[in-house]
């Protein structure tokens, strides 16, 4: 890895993805973290703070490598494209949109640079936890599923079902992985519902699951940081020891 001050945010790229990056010991275990549609690589930096005082942990934050128009004098990153106008429909409609069918066009360029970058970073799998927030909880889940092997953790912050059968058909590979899927009962971008069927498809396969539902919509609330700063802190307890 490249020479930096520990425990101090800073940039570079790697591979095809721009990264912040906040450096543990150099044989620690990595945690990264995959922003949500329209945000970027340096939206979920804080999540950081949920182990304070683990100062082992390398963290990475990549930024997805699409540009997307937010506003006239903004724009945020995404992994792969998605209908924005079909999200104002179901919010203004109240029917939720159906996206579990099938791979969306982009996620395996998205899958392609994330394996890549995980390669240079050279931490091995059964040291690494995987997560993200909304569409970067869905690439989280992708990348983990079409591991070499398990990862050493899952997170699934308002993430969603995608590529049902394919998810379906690789899940049970991950049998015994430990998970954290979060979802606000308000959620009007991606339904409840679809978070419970992917967390049951998961379980169902052998995945070991830590469900939190809360009272919100498409959001992070501090419930579940506190409940995710648990998970962390168990996960990182239970690696192996560098060899």
């Amino acid at each position: 890895m490249t020479s930096f001050s520990r425990n101090v945010p800073h940039s570079e790229t790697i591979g095809e993805l721009e990264v912040v990056r906040i450096d543990g010991r150099s044989d620690g275990p990595a945690i990264l973290i995959f922003h949500g549609y329209g945000a970027d690589c340096h939206d979920l930096v804080p999540l950081r703070g949920l182990l304070p005082n683990d100062h082992r942990v390398n963290w990475f934050f990549p930024n997805g490598p699409l540009h997307v128009p937010i506003t006239p004098f903004y724009s945020g990153r995404a992994w792969f494209p998605i209908d924005v106008a079909a999200i104002e429909r179901a919010m203004r409609t109240g029917r939720p949109r159906e996206i579990s069918m099938g791979e969306p066009q982009g996620l395996a360029a998205s899958r392609k640079a994330a394996f890549d970058m995980i390669s240079r970073i050279g931490v091995p799998w059964d040291r690494l936890i995987l997560g993200g927030f909304s569409q970067g909880a869905m690439l989280a889940t992708d990348l983990a599923l079409h591991a070499p092997q398990n990862p050493a953790g899952l997170v699934i912050l308002s993430g969603t079902l995608l590529n049902e059968e394919t998810w379906k058909r690789l899940a049970p590979s991950r049998a015994g992985l430990r998970f954290f899927q979060s979802h606000g009962d308000h959620d009007l971008l991606l339904p409840l519902f679809a978070a419970k069927t992917l967390n049951e498809l998961l379980a169902k396969a052998g995945l070991i699951g830590e469900w939190i539902e809360f009272s919100g919509g498409h959001e992070i609330p501090s419930r579940v940081n506190h409940a995710l700063s648990t998970f962390l802190a168990s996960c990182v307890a239970k690696l192996p020891s560098a060899q």
